[in-house]
């Protein structure tokens, strides 16, 4: 009775150690799915961080360049200004076209020299024309000089002018680069931003999948625990069995023995008597009847 009942206590014991391994090895299978989706989120957060730094990077270059047009353009508009400030100069040097005043003198001069050559003249009346002719061919020079400086402004002032737009020209030309680069750095800093939300979500989804982790790993060591507490258990059942087996064993192997033993001595005497049956008939001292 005593053996049944341990026997009994054997087998639920090995029943509730089969159940709590079940347990844990379900757990652990439920683990292991939620560490390779915490593992997949990871994954796609190295990626997109991957992404993120080549957009970085891309977008930090577009910027200086940016910032290289910029500081052209800039130069090369500071250098217009400067030349449209020096044109303004300039054109302040000039004081009205000399060209009718010099085509007028030149005409008087013409006509004192024609009346001088074609009409006789009293001598002061002579005297008087020269004079006059020798004032005008020195107003004439100097209007002449004053003309000359005045054409060279001029052509400086159109030098001045097409240094000026060419100036203007190439910043309109840098600005333009300006804005390329500027929008293709803006719109590189929107894919960041993007991918920045993303990998914000990424995170906190796989946190979540690694806190679902931890706990579930948790009480999957709980029942390991568990587990290892009741196969110590059905290891002691068990030995116990087997010292019992072991025993019982010993006391049929010594009883066997001592059965052996009785049965060997029976044997002897009933040897020694037929033994001693034999010598008295050969001594005739006992009659064999039939």
């Amino acid at each position: 009775m005593v053996r049944r009942k341990e026997k009994s206590e054997l087998d639920q014991a090995e029943i509730k150690l089969e159940s709590l391994i079940e347990r844990r090895d379900a757990l652990n299978a439920e683990a292991s799915v939620f560490r390779q989706e915490r593992d997949l989120l990871n994954n796609q957060k190295m990626d997109l961080a991957d992404g993120m730094r080549s957009l970085r990077a891309e977008r930090n270059r577009l910027v200086d360049e940016m910032r290289a047009h910029r500081d052209r353009r800039n130069e090369f508009q500071r250098k217009a200004r400067e030349l449209v400030d020096l044109k303004r100069q300039v054109r302040g040097q000039l004081r009205g076209s000399i060209s009718g005043e010099v085509d007028r003198l030149r005409k008087e001069i013409k006509s004192l020299e024609m009346r001088q050559q074609t009409t006789t003249l009293a001598l002061k009346e002579e005297n008087a024309l020269l004079e006059d002719l020798r004032e005008k061919l020195k107003d004439l020079k100097g209007l002449e000089l004053l003309k000359g400086e005045q054409d060279k402004v001029g052509r400086e002032i159109k030098d001045l002018d097409a240094s000026i737009t060419d100036l203007f020209r190439t910043a309109d030309r840098e600005h333009d680069l300006v804005v390329k680069f500027s929008n293709e750095a803006k719109e590189r800093h929107e894919k960041i931003v993007e991918l920045t939300a993303q990998l914000a979500a990424l995170a906190t989804e796989a946190d979540k999948k690694h806190e679902e982790f931890l706990k579930i790993r948790a009480r999957a060591d709980e029942f390991h625990q568990k587990a290892t507490e009741m196969r110590a258990k059905v290891l002691t059942i068990e030995d116990a069995r087997r010292s019992e087996i072991r025993e019982a064993r010993n006391l049929l192997r010594q009883q066997n023995i001592t059965v052996r033993k009785v049965l060997l001595d029976e044997r002897k005497l009933d040897k020694a008597a037929d033994d001693a049956l034999q010598l008295l008939l050969k001594k005739g001292r006992v009659e064999m009847k039939g």
